[in-house]
């Protein structure tokens, strides 16, 4: 392992040789996968899956989505532990992890011994390009182990040889003074969380937080920290000098992008084991991995063996802000604009709550305290026809009473940024609950 690079074969590799690299793996893989998962001999029928390295035929190969995956799971024809999109024994499974179900019933997935190497090589790679080093003792603020930035976060952070200090799911109290006492330098956590912690460390502590020794804040499980003004918030809140955005998902592998110490977009970093693809969101067609792109973000796993997903559309829309960097990674640079299961419909116009907050934090991030939220009148609230709630917390020098023309100021930026209306509701600082994984700064559903 270069001091640079944690895989330097793979993460300097010509972004299009690494794709026909990749591509040449796709007929072996979608073979044996055939043979071994009955969710996938289903999905593959008709398809000559020993040119499926060729464009044409990739293209014949069906979309998978979250909700095929829980389909197959639930109306399972086999005993396999993880139903029928199991390509192996139970008795090969070695772990089992879930998604979030942040958006229904969760889907599990499992590693076999092989699996469970791949997300450790992968996974330290995303830590490792985000500023993880052996000598970093790292906090991880995660408290649920069976998701994507529980057990496999902490496998990989031990991989690259790092101090794990997990400190998930204890109060925040308690995490504050674990992190003073063993002084921790790198932290990971959700955007939201990050932003809430800082905020709240001085209250137990008695200093504040940029008086600790975290230097390294690694942000991830929701959009956000690719937001200026976000970055800023969290940067000054911690004293911290680098601020890493990364990204990945349970159901392909927990960690795939992460910005390295440029900080101008996220690298992809999982190349060795994971294909990705960006498409039109709309019409599924290919989408050229170009400066200013957008598309949605579709993911293949060709060496997983227990549960593997195939051309799976992860709902994410990204932007590529970037094709090369001066750290000498090949991949193209993104930023995650929002996701499809978020996306909100005022009147006519879809908006993403991501694009919401990056309005108020843009231009006001110095009259509000951080935590926002949309409000919805029942859980399955997606079409407003009214302008949508937005509460907004003030800073504990502030009252509801006293904000003069802030509101309207607020709405009427939403409004020119994004042709949308929304009602800002104010409330005192600390009214708006914010946990340690996925709390989406400007998003929870009432």
């Amino acid at each position: 392992m270069a001091d640079a690079y944690w895989d330097a074969e793979f993460d300097t590799m010509p972004w299009d040789e690494l794709r026909t690299w990749q591509r040449g793996q796709f007929a072996a893989f979608l073979a044996g996968l055939a043979k071994s998962s009955p969710f996938y001999a289903q999905r593959l029928d008709g398809v000559p899956v020993d040119q499926a390295g060729s464009t044409a035929v990739w293209a014949a190969v069906p979309f998978t989505t979250k909700d095929d995956l829980r389909a197959g799971q639930q109306a399972a024809s086999t005993d396999a532990l993880l139903g029928d999109l199991q390509g192996v024994d139970n008795g090969d499974i070695v772990q089992v992890v879930a998604s979030s179900g942040t958006t229904g019933v969760p889907v599990f997935f499992g590693l076999t011994d092989a699996d469970h190497q791949s997300w450790l090589d992968s996974v330290a790679n995303m830590f490792f390009t985000a500023g993880v080093r052996r000598d970093s003792v790292v906090a991880l603020t995660t408290g649920m182990p069976l998701v994507a930035g529980g057990m496999p976060y902490a496998d990989a952070v031990r991989r690259i040889g790092a101090t794990l200090v997990w400190v998930g799911g204890q109060t925040t109290a308690r995490m504050a003074t674990i992190m003073q006492k063993l002084k921790v330098d790198t932290l990971i956590g959700t955007a939201s969380f990050a932003t809430f912690f800082a905020g709240r460390c001085e209250e137990v502590l008695g200093v504040p937080a940029d008086q600790l020794s975290v230097h390294t804040v690694i942000a991830g499980g929701e959009p956000g920290m690719g937001q200026e003004a976000m970055r800023e918030r969290v940067r000054s809140g911690w004293g911290a000098d680098r601020i890493s955005e990364v990204m990945g998902l349970c159901d392909v592998m927990p960690g795939m992008w992460a910005e390295c110490a440029e900080g101008r977009g996220m690298h992809f970093t999982a190349g060795r084991n994971v294909f990705v693809e960006l498409v039109d969101p709309t019409t599924g067609e290919p989408v050229p991995w170009e400066f200013d792109a957008h598309g949605e973000a579709v993911y293949t796993t060709f060496t997983r063996q227990a549960t593997a997903v195939v051309r799976f559309r992860s709902r994410d829309h990204v932007r590529v802000v970037g094709t090369d960097c001066p750290c000498g990674r090949t991949s193209p640079l993104i930023r995650c604009v929002g996701r499809t299961d978020d996306m909100l419909i005022y009147k006519a116009m879809n908006v993403f709550p991501s694009a919401i907050r990056d309005v108020v934090v843009d231009g006001f991030a110095a009259e509000i305290a951080g935590p926002l939220r949309l409000r919805k009148a029942h859980a399955d609230q997606v079409r407003f026809d009214e302008a949508i709630p937005l509460e907004i917390e003030l800073p504990e020098s502030h009252s509801p009473g006293s904000t003069g023309d802030l509101g309207d100021r607020i709405e009427t930026a939403v409004l020119e940024r994004l042709r949308v209306r929304v009602a800002v509701e104010f409330l005192r600082r600390g009214a708006i609950p914010v946990g340690e994984y996925k709390n989406a700064l400007t998003y929870v559903g009432q």
